[in-house]
Protein backbone atom coordinates (compact mmCIF):
# COMPACT_ATOMS: atom_id res chain seq x y z
CA UNK A 1 0.00 0.00 0.00
CA UNK A 2 2.92 2.53 1.01
CA UNK A 3 4.74 2.04 -2.59
CA UNK A 4 1.88 2.44 -4.23
CA UNK A 5 0.89 5.70 -1.94
CA UNK A 6 4.45 6.59 -2.61
CA UNK A 7 4.06 6.11 -6.72
CA UNK A 8 1.22 7.95 -6.72
CA UNK A 9 2.46 11.03 -5.09
CA UNK A 10 5.34 10.84 -8.01
CA UNK A 11 2.60 10.65 -10.49
CA UNK A 12 1.09 13.89 -9.30
CA UNK A 13 4.16 15.71 -8.43
CA UNK A 14 5.48 15.49 -11.44
CA UNK A 15 4.02 16.21 -14.80
CA UNK A 16 6.71 16.27 -16.53
CA UNK A 17 8.02 13.40 -18.70
CA UNK A 18 10.95 14.53 -18.15
CA UNK A 19 10.76 13.32 -14.67
CA UNK A 20 13.81 11.90 -12.33
CA UNK A 21 12.15 10.16 -9.53
CA UNK A 22 13.81 10.13 -6.13
CA UNK A 23 13.13 8.53 -3.08
CA UNK A 24 13.33 10.72 -0.24
CA UNK A 25 13.66 9.66 3.24
CA UNK A 26 10.84 11.19 5.79
CA UNK A 27 12.54 12.80 8.91
CA UNK A 28 10.32 15.11 10.96
CA UNK A 29 11.13 17.90 13.47
CA UNK A 30 9.36 18.63 16.21
CA UNK A 31 9.30 22.26 18.28
CA UNK A 32 6.29 22.01 19.82
CA UNK A 33 5.42 21.01 23.47
CA UNK A 34 3.81 17.90 23.19
CA UNK A 35 4.81 14.82 21.04
CA UNK A 36 3.76 13.48 17.44
CA UNK A 37 1.80 10.63 17.58
CA UNK A 38 1.77 10.48 13.75
CA UNK A 39 2.13 12.90 10.47
CA UNK A 40 1.43 12.37 7.00
CA UNK A 41 2.08 14.31 3.87
CA UNK A 42 0.16 14.28 1.06
CA UNK A 43 -0.25 16.11 -2.76
CA UNK A 44 -3.18 18.04 -3.93
CA UNK A 45 -5.02 14.85 -5.23
CA UNK A 46 -4.99 13.02 -1.81
CA UNK A 47 -2.04 10.75 -2.54
CA UNK A 48 0.68 10.38 -0.01
CA UNK A 49 3.12 9.24 2.23
CA UNK A 50 3.55 8.49 6.26
CA UNK A 51 5.75 9.78 8.20
CA UNK A 52 5.78 8.12 11.52
CA UNK A 53 5.88 9.71 15.09
CA UNK A 54 8.10 12.57 15.99
CA UNK A 55 9.19 12.94 19.70
CA UNK A 56 10.43 16.32 21.22
CA UNK A 57 13.51 17.64 19.48
CA UNK A 58 16.26 18.67 21.70
CA UNK A 59 19.39 21.24 20.89
CA UNK A 60 21.27 18.19 18.46
CA UNK A 61 18.18 16.04 16.88
CA UNK A 62 14.80 16.32 15.50
CA UNK A 63 12.99 14.05 17.37
CA UNK A 64 12.09 11.64 14.45
CA UNK A 65 13.49 8.72 12.52
CA UNK A 66 13.65 8.69 8.77
CA UNK A 67 10.71 6.65 7.38
CA UNK A 68 10.60 5.63 3.35
CA UNK A 69 9.76 7.36 1.52
CA UNK A 70 8.96 10.74 -0.56
CA UNK A 71 8.95 10.10 -4.03
CA UNK A 72 9.89 13.61 -5.71
CA UNK A 73 10.66 14.70 -9.57
CA UNK A 74 13.90 16.38 -8.89
CA UNK A 75 14.04 18.13 -11.81
CA UNK A 76 10.58 20.30 -10.73
CA UNK A 77 10.52 23.03 -12.21
CA UNK A 78 7.31 24.67 -10.64
CA UNK A 79 6.35 24.85 -6.92
CA UNK A 80 5.16 21.65 -5.10
CA UNK A 81 2.04 22.21 -2.80
CA UNK A 82 1.51 19.53 0.17
CA UNK A 83 -0.42 19.07 3.01
CA UNK A 84 0.60 17.88 6.18
CA UNK A 85 -1.85 16.20 8.63
CA UNK A 86 -0.68 15.12 11.95
CA UNK A 87 -1.60 14.24 15.33
CA UNK A 88 -0.73 16.03 19.00
CA UNK A 89 -0.05 13.28 21.25
CA UNK A 90 -2.10 13.29 24.49
CA UNK A 91 -0.41 14.37 27.46
CA UNK A 92 -0.91 12.31 30.83
CA UNK A 93 -0.01 12.97 34.59
CA UNK A 94 2.25 10.86 36.57
CA UNK A 95 -0.65 9.06 37.13
CA UNK A 96 -1.75 8.31 33.99
CA UNK A 97 -4.33 10.17 33.70
CA UNK A 98 -4.95 11.99 30.81
CA UNK A 99 -4.87 15.83 30.70
CA UNK A 100 -4.67 16.89 27.68
CA UNK A 101 -6.19 14.87 24.91
CA UNK A 102 -5.01 14.02 21.25
CA UNK A 103 -5.44 16.70 19.10
CA UNK A 104 -5.29 16.65 14.70
CA UNK A 105 -3.96 19.32 12.77
CA UNK A 106 -3.48 20.04 9.16
CA UNK A 107 -1.48 22.88 7.37
CA UNK A 108 -0.79 23.45 3.82
CA UNK A 109 3.05 23.63 2.75
CA UNK A 110 4.93 24.89 -0.78
CA UNK A 111 7.78 23.44 -1.79
CA UNK A 112 10.22 25.34 -4.11
CA UNK A 113 12.79 24.25 -6.88
CA UNK A 114 15.27 23.98 -7.69
CA UNK A 115 16.25 21.18 -5.06
CA UNK A 116 19.35 20.31 -4.16
CA UNK A 117 22.01 17.92 -6.07
CA UNK A 118 21.65 14.25 -5.15
CA UNK A 119 18.78 15.07 -2.09
CA UNK A 120 17.96 12.64 0.27
CA UNK A 121 15.75 13.94 3.01
CA UNK A 122 12.37 15.45 2.73
CA UNK A 123 12.35 17.26 6.19
CA UNK A 124 9.03 18.54 8.14
CA UNK A 125 9.59 21.72 11.02
CA UNK A 126 6.65 21.90 13.07
CA UNK A 127 6.77 24.65 14.71
CA UNK A 128 5.22 25.83 18.26
CA UNK A 129 2.32 28.73 16.58
CA UNK A 130 1.13 25.53 14.75
CA UNK A 131 3.14 26.51 11.61
CA UNK A 132 4.42 23.95 9.20
CA UNK A 133 8.06 24.04 6.80
CA UNK A 134 9.45 21.31 4.58
CA UNK A 135 12.26 21.29 3.08
CA UNK A 136 14.49 18.92 0.68
CA UNK A 137 18.06 18.45 1.59
CA UNK A 138 20.95 16.87 1.00
CA UNK A 139 21.69 16.02 4.46
CA UNK A 140 19.88 16.06 7.64
CA UNK A 141 19.73 19.53 9.00
CA UNK A 142 20.62 20.48 12.79
CA UNK A 143 17.27 21.72 14.46
CA UNK A 144 16.20 25.35 13.36
CA UNK A 145 15.21 26.47 17.12
CA UNK A 146 17.58 26.06 19.62
CA UNK A 147 15.67 24.41 22.67
CA UNK A 148 16.65 23.30 26.32
CA UNK A 149 17.87 19.74 26.48
CA UNK A 150 15.51 16.92 28.18
CA UNK A 151 12.57 18.93 27.24
CA UNK A 152 8.98 17.10 28.91
CA UNK A 153 5.46 16.98 26.82
CA UNK A 154 3.16 19.80 28.45
CA UNK A 155 -0.41 20.36 27.79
Amino acid sequence: MRIVLAVSLLVAMTGCSRAKPIGLAIAGYNYTNRLIASFTVNDESGNGAWGGNVYLSSPTSGGGGGTCCVMLDSNAQKPVRLRVDWTLDEVEDSSGHTIAPEIKKQAWVTLNPPFPEDPQSFEVHFYPDGHVEAAVTRWPSSPRISLPENRKPTP
